[in-house]
């Protein structure tokens, strides 16, 4: 008996009609009502639609068009805008999509893990600021919004306690400074390793990682950054690393800290855009000796080594964690530190100093150690008293105390009894660090050691220093230190003849 041939019929049918299915136009929640797009950029928009169907997109008196390709996706460019608002945002095909309340201004990506994800909501101490934070020009969109539909919301006390309390407080300076819209993109999830975070590409290059084959490597960035990559934005402001405190992970950090900075910009094509970040804040036991094994130490040594990229800067945290809280509450100090950097450096606040002081060198001059610093800002100081924190050690030693520690200028000299030939120092090395070095500012030194990698140093002479720069060219000389006339030096003179050191940026 022959088989029917209805059924083959049928679906000759449905295959002839398939290609006059039209898809409507669509955009991501990203681009929808509250948005804010980044001022003076290009602004890439992009959505779905039928393949080949030409999609137009207007805004503020411009309009721009493009064919959706094979798989239905397109993408147009805008003109670069100045801040304003509000506007109107259409996008039109086979039908209209229109998005209302759309603000041109500041965006900036908050990222990382628990200490940028966990919301104001969180703290008790900031019901205040919930119940005041009535910010129209400040608004925000969070990818991970468990249990509802992400979309750009406006901050008001109604809204606010959904956001990020560190990225709230960080957004809030910009907006009060600049006086534009702000929006931040939220991308963070607690509880995550930086591997997690890394672009595919950054992960292929990873020899270790590549061979482990853990499926949860790149798969936050595959959730929560990759819907989003693109998106006009003026930087990005991290938070993260408190995971990869795990036994052997420390030694990776730099490497994939500095891979994801890099990676992330190059898939965002917008060059190297500003990437700032809070180091790790203070944790557990208060530090007793001299240096600990600790695995906080190291990985905020590879957040400081990561400096060494352009257009990177980063807020000292060790003196507003809680010992007993890793999801430490004073996100008001880290928020405001953490928008020094764009606030000098992206919005021209002149004569703002951003950063704490630095680690650049160590001079070895008899007994003594001599490190300089840069960001000392009015000077350095030591707060609450004696400087403290500072440990030496010869060559194959062990770790002692600094039995004085003395600042001049732009250095600090470390010396101990203990110690007659002192080969290495660090400060401030442990999980919750004994250190008290600030600048006067009131930004706190970087945790370092002097000892292993460190950041490539350029070297200024000045005409102040260039004659006294050629005099320290051997400091070891017998002929010991020199001003620039060629009289000899006491040792508490030495620091006003310093090179001076500038960053790479």
């Amino acid at each position: 008996m022959k088989a029917p041939t209805f059924p083959r019929l049928a679906s000759v049918i449905l295959l002839a009609a398939a290609p006059f299915t039209r898809a409507a136009v669509s955009v991501g929640n990203a681009f929808s009502d509250h948005m804010v797009l980044q001022q003076g950029m290009a602004c890439p928009i992009w959505g779905k639609a039928s393949s080949g169907e030409a999609v137009t997109v207007d805004i503020a008196g411009q309009t721009k068009s493009a064919p959706a390709d094979a798989q239905g996706n397109w993408r147009v460019k805008l003109d670069p805008m100045p801040a304003g608002g509000p506007f109107t945002l259409t996008f039109k095909a086979s039908n209209t999509v229109t998005v209302q309340d759309v603000w041109i201004g500041e965006v900036w990506q908050c990222a990382g893990q628990s200490n940028m994800d966990t919301r104001l909501s969180f703290y008790p101490n900031y019901a205040d600021t919930v119940k005041n934070a009535n910010i129209p020009k400040l608004r925000y969109y969070t990818l991970r919004q468990p249990g509802e539909t992400t979309k750009w919301e406006v901050c008001s006390p109604a809204t606010v306690g959904k956001l990020s309390a560190l990225g709230y407080f960080f957004g809030r300076e910009i907006q009060k400074a600049q006086n534009v819209t702000v929006g931040l993109v939220v991308t963070a999830v607690g509880g995550t390793f930086i591997s997690e975070w890394l672009d595919p590409a950054s992960l292929a290059a990873d020899s270790v990682l590549s061979r482990n084959g853990d499926a949860m490597n790149g798969d936050m960035y595959r959730q929560w950054v990759a819907p989003v990559v693109g998106y006009g934005i003026k930087g990005t402001a991290w938070i993260q690393g408190e995971q990869d405190r795990s036994n052997g992970l420390p030694a990776y950090y730099a490497g994939r800290f500095q891979s994801l900075i890099k990676g992330w910009r190059k898939v965002w094509g917008q060059g190297d855009f500003p990437f700032y970040y809070v180091q790790l804040a203070n944790y557990g036991t208060k530090q007793t000796v001299p240096t600990e094994e600790a695995s906080s130490a190291e990985i905020r040594e590879a957040q400081r080594l990561s400096l060494q990229l352009p257009n990177t800067a980063m807020a000292v945290a060790i003196d507003i964690g809680d010992p007993t809280n890793l999801h430490f509450p004073d996100k008001h100090s880290a928020g405001v530190r953490l928008s020094l950097p764009a606030l000098a450096m992206d919005y021209g606040k002149t004569g703002l100093e951003y950063s704490g002081p630095l680690y650049r060198s160590l001079e070895i001059h008899g007994s003594k150690a001599y490190l300089v610093f840069t960001h000392t800002g009015s000077g350095m100081v030591a707060k609450g008293g004696v400087l403290q924190g500072f440990a030496l050690a010869g060559s194959g030693g062990a770790w002692v105390w600094a039995d004085e520690s003395v600042i001049h200028s732009d250095t600090v000299i470390v010396s101990s009894a203990k110690v007659p030939v002192p080969a290495k120092v660090r400060y401030a090395w442990g999980a919750n660090p004994l250190g008290n070095l600030y600048n006067q500012e009131g930004l706190p030194a970087s945790p370092f050691r002097t000892d292993g990698s460190q950041i490539p140093v350029s070297m200024r002479r000045t005409a102040a220093h260039g004659a006294a720069a050629s005099k320290l060219a051997a400091p070891h000389g017998a002929g010991g230190l020199h001003d620039p006339l060629g009289r000899a030096l006491q040792e508490p003179q030495r620091a006003r003849y310093i090179p001076v050191f500038e960053r790479g940026r």
